[in-house]
């Protein structure tokens, strides 16, 4: 709690100075404070119940959950494009923002059961048609950094409940194959000189584009992969041809995966991926806010410039400074020193979390804790990564530390699961 409430002052003072050369830029402290208030209500209430409750009322959980998701498509109001705010009068909410807490109380659900059952095929689909569905309902809105989260989470509790390391490398390698055959196509979208000279990443590039040239790169894949086969298995290494099967299965779904996100994906999500791997990319366009963060940062040195005297927030050169770009403020304004007391804060939640998904006794306390050990992980990974410009701009903020009522309430609500499972993690029903 200590590290908590470290890091939700550090996100009043930066946010006062985000908010100085702003109009009216009281408002964002109030309404943060009063998001505070309103989470800090929720967190006493949630630690004081007992977690296991929402074992027996998962489903409802899962199922009300999915139904706020569709209910924001249809009636929830557009802000920067995304239609995924339920807006009543003064009071905004973002269902995105519990959903993934929710997801990972059903999951711990899923997982409350006999190691031996957990690595069997139906609790695995099981487990990521659920991710599924809340991955796709969020992107229609589109809120491409809301999925993130999910992928990380599941592999995380799938692997603290004792799935086999094997089927979790096997679904690595999926995600891989899915997510970098579009990357390499954007990467070659603006240097389309340089597949002239590199006919195996043409190759590679052109299986997204559907039809003959997917069947085509499968078809080789396959081949190359029971050729494998073929040479380990005389050099006497006995290994199965189902596991050759397996993973030309799993080239062959993530190669059609890779062809849907190839056309699924917008195009201001295709230029950050462009900016991230060509950063001289768009300096002005899509590689604005990475550059400018990036100068906040190193600016700031070890002592920073101090409050509300950072040149590239006061003059407003860094974008979304109060939010997505938050830990740009503290690193030009209070520089390494308490950049890196944040990154420290991030690292005291996240060992505890670890700790108490050790100690509890409970599988499903113990589940809830992982989760919520992965997701605060990443978050912050994330985020500081993509202000850094070593990860592209996803639209992820820190937790604790950047303004948003939803967000603030939703992680506050999560260390009072946290805590909860902490109190009864010696005495449980």
């Amino acid at each position: 709690m200590g590290a908590v409430l470290s890091l939700i002052f550090m996100g009043f003072v930066s946010i006062a100075s985000a908010v100085t050369p702003m109009l009216n830029g009281s408002r964002f402290l109030i309404k943060q404070g009063v998001a505070v208030v309103v989470g800090l209500g929720l967190f006493f209430v949630v630690s004081s119940l007992n977690y296991q409750i929402f074992r027996n009322y998962s489903s409802y959980l899962y199922t009300l959950i999915t139904f706020l998701l569709i209910l924001v498509l249809l009636i929830g109001k557009k802000i920067k494009g995304a239609a995924s705010w339920f807006v009543m009068g003064p009071i905004s909410f973002e269902p995105v923002e519990l959903a993934a807490i929710g997801f990972i109380i059903v999951l711990a659900a899923l997982l409350d059961r006999p190691e031996k059952e957990v690595s069997s095929w139906r609790l695995l689909f099981g487990a990521f048609l659920l991710a599924g569905i809340h991955i796709v309902l969020i992107l229609v809105e589109p809120h491409l950094g809301g999925t993130l989260v999910y992928m990380p989470v599941t592999l995380g509790m799938l692997y603290f409940g004792g799935v086999n390391p094997l089927y979790l490398l096997g679904i690595v390698f999926y995600v891989a194959v899915a997510v970098g055959i579009p990357i390499l196509s954007t990467f070659f979208s603006i240097q389309p000189h340089l597949l002239a000279t590199h006919p195996i990443l043409k190759f590679i590039v052109q299986s997204t584009q559907g039809g003959r040239h997917t069947i085509e790169f499968i078809a080789v894949v396959g081949a190359l992969i029971f050729l494998l086969w073929w040479f380990i298995w005389k050099l006497q290494i006995r290994i199965s041809w189902h596991y050759a099967l397996f993973l030309l299965g799993i080239v062959a779904i993530g190669t059609c995966t890779a062809y849907l996100a190839e056309h699924i994906v917008k195009d201001y999500q295709r230029k950050r991926i462009l900016v991230f791997l060509s950063p001289g990319f768009d300096p002005l366009g899509a590689g604005y806010h990475i550059s400018q963060s990036q100068i906040a940062v190193g600016s700031g040195r070890f002592l920073g410039r101090g409050f509300a005297s950072g040149p590239q927030t006061q003059l407003g050169f860094l974008p979304e400074q109060h939010t997505d770009f938050i830990f740009a403020v503290i690193g030009e304004e209070m520089g390494f020193i308490w950049a890196s007391f944040v990154l420290v804060a991030f690292g005291v939640i996240v060992w505890r979390s670890i700790v108490i998904a050790t100690e509890t006794p409970d599988r499903f306390g113990a589940m809830i804790a992982a989760g919520l050990s992965c997701m605060f992980a990443f978050e912050c990974f994330v985020n500081v990564g993509m202000v850094l410009g070593i990860l592209p701009v996803t639209g992820l903020v820190l937790p604790f530390v950047s303004y948003g009522g939803s967000h603030m309430v939703s992680s506050l609500i999560a260390i009072g699961l946290l805590q909860s499972v902490n109190f009864r993690r010696y005495i449980y029903l």
